[in-house]
């Protein structure tokens, strides 16, 4: 790939000032970063090329012409469903994230893992942010470092997203969730935070059971869901105008249905915590009681016969 910067439209259409750094630090997590305005055409991309294509071409053009499949009929559902996906995040400020497959430098079709999320300007929404990984790449060896004791530690590149999962990292997630409390309180409806954890499974599983889990719950959760990985064994599920009662017939069909569609048939727990508007509870007091509630669920399995899955929500005094 010939390297080269193509910045966004005129600074007459945007201030790009810090634009230029994220695409840069995007471009090194991912396989492609750009942005687009409110409408999804693209106004910048990282360094590089387009999918094989210069990106000087893409400018402009809309983000379903990346998306669009093989035949007329199959890019027209894409540009129907996309459109759909741009302005749900640009009026709800929600981010998105999803499998696509598309065609290579070479032609090839190949699976991708996209992520879009809201950018901010001047306390609007002024486009959307978009990472692309490419699922079929060989994995990379990261490179280790010693630690006070001269034993080898994995080395951890922190960053928005999980590596593994594609989901928001903790702190993210958090700050996701945090976004939406105010609007929940204003239109006075609650918000349920379910975190679904699988610590009984062996360590070394828990990888392929975060990753396979993902695939599951990207198929089945809403649009307007949050995802995020909170620790190695803890996948955190924010939803929206959702009550105690409804999370917890979530909660009670994720334990029913997903451990036979994970590794080993990993046994899974959940913990239910509903936020009520008015409460004046913020992200990281949801997060405490998710991590309690967790717990108690986990105690709850281990002394059920098996080791069966199990879930418990959050109860106030």
């Amino acid at each position: 790939m010939n390297p080269s910067h193509i910045s966004a439209l005129p600074p007459s259409a945007s201030a790009r000032g810090s634009g230029t750094s994220w695409l840069a630090v995007g471009s090194m997590l991912a396989d492609l970063a750009f942005e687009t305005d409110r409408l999804g055409r693209f106004t910048a991309f990282g360094p590089g090329r387009v999918l094989g294509r210069q990106a000087g071409e893409m400018l402009g053009a809309e983000l379903a012409s990346l998306l669009s499949g093989p035949s007329a009929e199959e890019a027209a559902l894409s540009a129907n469903e996309f459109q759909s996906i741009v302005v749900t995040i640009c009026v709800e400020c929600v981010a998105w994230h999803g499998r696509v497959r598309l065609g290579g430098p070479e032609g090839a079709p190949r699976l991708y893992r996209l992520s879009l999320a809201p950018r901010l300007s001047g306390g609007s929404v002024a486009g959307i942010y978009g990472l692309l990984f490419d699922m079929e790449a060989p994995e990379l060896s990261l490179p280790s470092t010693a630690d006070e004791t001269g034993m080898g530690m994995p080395f951890r590149i922190t960053s928005i997203l999980d590596a593994e999962t594609g989901f928001w990292t903790s702190k993210t997630f958090g700050d996701e969730i945090t976004r939406r409390l105010d609007r929940l309180d204003v239109e006075e409806q609650p918000g349920t935070l379910l975190y679904l954890g699988f610590s009984r499974a062996e360590e070394d599983l828990w990888p392929s059971v975060a990753m396979r889990l993902a695939e599951e719950l990207r198929d089945i959760v809403r649009p307007t869901d949050l995802l995020g990985r909170i620790d190695g064994s803890t996948i955190g599920l924010w939803c929206d105008n959702m009550d105690h009662l409804t999370g917890g017939e979530r909660a009670a069909k994720f334990c029913a249905t997903l451990p036979a569609l994970l590794p080993k048939q990993a046994q899974i727990t959940v913990g239910v915590v509903p936020r009520w508007p008015g409460s004046g509870e913020d992200a990281s007091t949801v997060m405490e009681h998710a991590a309690v509630t967790l717990r108690l669920a986990d105690f709850a399995s281990a002394g059920e016969t098996g080791l069966m899955s199990a879930w418990r929500v959050w109860q106030t005094d």
